[in-house]
């Protein structure tokens, strides 16, 4: 955590203090990352933190047991689930530190209709603007902990998928694949997993398609896209291998793509724009000859899937060292297969380093 970067975007937004109660913002001003926020989101867990003064982390009792060692804050309030509202212990706290009558910055996005109103009338004079801008803010910058979660979660998922490729044979379920890829997965710890999506064949082209009961057969291209969550971080890795031999036509585009891939992550650098990076993309489809049909090309990971900064055509942010992002350019060969690679890596002071094995992916997997 960056404790002087959110003051600092704290005192720049003209908010008095932050309310936060997603479960990433939690998790990465606490340092605690309280799963019952994701499985049971009605129990709700807040962090406050003032610009002025100590921050308080509120929870349901129970969820504080054994986090003192873990947790950033020293001030840990806990209310009994149905005999307290959360609310009424973060309408004590706001009073408490004498913003009662201040300028909140609340997340929108997680905070429902129901508990916005209960709040206000707690706290009638307390005025509540949208905060969220600012933990993006921070959050799209990661602490060198956070690199090295981000880089063992990523490995884990990329020989996850590898490993289940190598056990895969012709003529199995895509549901057994994606078991495979699962057990892997958590074997290697993760403690969620997000996503398996796995598809073959025409299925390929669903990027996001649950693995069913159909088979691998001999010629088929398939696609799988997986995240994991490890202690709160994600992970996001994709490739693509071939059922057997591939047609010259399966290289050609694998290779494309690849070209495209590669090239389009060596462009990054801090100070270019993310609809730059996205322009330089779109001109290597054109130059390299395939259709380009992409409303983004990658995002921002950490604590959340689709972070700060989106690389899409609209975002003017620069990007800066310190930020850790997916990129996953895709290929779709109509009505026949689906064709995504997707990679982690880290922008540096100079440059770019990948956080997962790029280069090693560099031909199109067979599985025999």
């Amino acid at each position: 955590m960056n404790s002087q970067r959110i003051n600092k975007l704290l005192d720049q937004s003209g908010l008095d203090a932050l309310v936060v109660m997603s479960i990433e913002n939690v998790t990465y001003l606490s340092g605690v990352w309280v799963v019952t926020q994701r499985v049971i989101p009605e129990r709700l867990a807040f962090v406050l933190w003032p610009r002025h003064g100590e921050p308080v982390f509120i929870l349901c009792k129970g969820e504080d047991v054994n986090i003192s060692e873990r947790c950033f804050i020293g001030d840990i309030r806990t209310y009994v689930e149905f005999r307290t509202t959360p609310l009424e212990l973060l309408a004590d706290a706001l009073t408490e530190k004498g913003l009662n009558v201040g300028k909140i910055g609340i997340e929108r996005r997680s905070m429902s209709i129901q508990d916005y109103h209960e709040l206000k009338q707690l706290l009638p004079d307390v005025i509540m603007e949208d905060g969220s801008s600012v933990m993006e803010r921070v959050r799209m910058i990661k602490e060198a902990d956070e690199v090295d979660a981000l880089t063992d979660a990523a490995t884990s998922t990329q020989e996850a998928i590898e490993i289940a490729f190598e056990k895969t044979n012709q003529g199995t379920t895509e549901k057994s694949v994606g078991n495979l890829i699962s057990t892997e997965l958590t074997s290697r710890g993760a403690d969620i997993l997000n996503f398996t999506f796995l598809g073959c064949g025409l299925r390929s082209f669903e990027w996001h398609a649950w693995p069913n009961k159909g088979i691998l057969n001999a010629g088929d291209i398939v696609h799988t896209d997986v995240g994991g969550n490890f202690a709160g971080y994600w992970s996001d890795v994709a490739r693509i291998a071939v059922v057997g031999q591939p047609t010259d036509k399966q290289r050609e585009l694998f290779d494309k793509l690849f070209q495209i891939h590669v090239r389009t992550i060596e462009a990054v650098k801090p100070g270019i724009r993310a609809s730059d990076l996205y322009r330089v993309c779109e001109n290597l489809y054109a130059e390299i000859g395939l259709p380009f049909t992409m409303a983004h090309i990658g995002h921002g990971l950490g604590l959340g899937l689709h972070e700060r900064p989106m690389l899409n055509p609209y975002v003017e942010q620069e990007l800066l060292p310190g930020m850790v992002l997916c990129i996953e350019p895709a290929h779709l060969d109509p009505g026949v297969a689906g064709y995504h690679l997707e990679d982690l890596v880290l922008v540096t002071d100079d440059g770019v380093r990948p956080l997962t094995d790029v280069y090693r992916w560099s031909e199109l997997f067979v599985i025999d």
